[in-house]
């Protein structure tokens, strides 16, 4: 039943996502409206589902029920999680099994997998992933307090809170997380993501120098970890080092073939390179994946003006009349 229902739920927001790609301003505020409604949805649903896990929890503890161990142990799935942070999962070809992670010297271990001992603790980080994943910052920020409070050698706790902290804005207080996360953690692969979250910090708060020198670390610890690369693009962007900016982001082409925005930025470091040709033949993919944003038409309106193709210019300007 609860499938079926997150199933009917998905289906309208695909639904919407067809409606919005040709839809004009006055219908992207009828399905913003749609989308407004399912968000409500979910937080009601999210809502009785901390009920029954709080009730699950409750009737263990008052009536000593012995339930499956699958369903309340304190340590993630190792493919899990190394999928939620983009980790390659060759890391984890000799993973260990559970009696080995629940050996009393690993324990002992500050690293990602340190494990939750705390019951209350183990709620309350699986209740801030149910408010993380729902967009509810301060009530995620909220739990996974409550869990670095109990468990604080744990680090998905500390990183977890970061993240939280980051997207409320509080970047002082994910700062502080993230360096305690680096300070303990020997995991190469969570290291990167930490330098990572530390980088998009950064730029937001407009120090490139010191995002550059973060996403840099990053790729020191893991190379191939794509997102980086793109991040590194748009902070050489930012910083006018539009050759090393155009380097980075030809390395993520093949992954984010679909994403405007890395078409769009490339397109504007070879305009700004004088390179006109190469600039157009990135602006017309950015257009063609987003149709819809005046902005990118305009830029190749200019593009084609400042290439002699007046005609084509003229199109790009209708267009964005037609779209106003």
């Amino acid at each position: 039943m609860a499938n079926y229902t997150f199933e009917k739920i998905y289906a309208k927001l695909e639904e919407i996502e067809k409606i919005l790609s040709n839809a004009g301003e006055e219908e992207i505020k009828n399905q913003e409206k749609r989308v407004i409604e399912i968000r409500s949805q979910m937080d009601q649903l999210i809502n009785w589902w901390l009920k029954v896990e709080e009730k699950i929890n409750d009737l263990e503890n008052k009536y000593g029920l012995e339930l499956p161990e699958e369903s309340f142990d304190g340590f993630p799935d190792l493919e899990e999680w190394a999928e939620k942070l983009g980790i390659d999962n060759e890391l984890f070809d000799n993973q260990l099994n559970e009696e080995q992670i629940c050996d009393t010297h690993l324990l002992e271990r500050k690293d990602l997998f340190y494990i939750l001992e705390d019951v209350e603790g183990i709620w309350s980080f699986r209740r801030g992933l149910g408010y993380f994943d729902l967009s509810m910052m301060k009530e995620a920020a909220d739990e996974f307090r409550k869990v670095v409070e109990k468990e604080p050698d744990f680090l998905m706790g500390h990183f977890y809170l970061g993240m939280a902290y980051s997207e409320m804005e509080k970047y002082e207080k994910a700062l502080r997380e993230f360096r305690l996360v680096l300070s303990l953690s020997e995991n190469g692969n969570l290291n990167a993501v930490i330098h990572n979250c530390k980088g998009n910090i950064y730029a937001e708060l407009g120090k490139f120098n010191k995002a550059m020198e973060e996403f840099l670390k990053a790729l020191e610890y893991d190379e191939k970890f794509i997102d980086i690369y793109f991040n590194l693009g748009a902070t050489y962007y930012n910083m006018g080092r539009f050759q090393e900016s155009i380097e980075n982001f030809e390395k993520t082409l093949d992954y984010y073939q679909e994403d405007w925005e890395l078409y769009y930025y490339m397109g504007k470091a070879y305009g700004n390179l004088g390179k006109f040709q190469e600039a157009i033949e990135y602006m017309e993919k950015a257009v063609g994946v987003n149709p819809g944003d005046c902005i990118i038409r305009l830029e190749l309106g200019v593009l084609y003006e400042l290439t002699g193709q007046k005609n084509k210019a003229r199109l790009q300007y209708q267009k964005i009349k037609e779209n106003n």
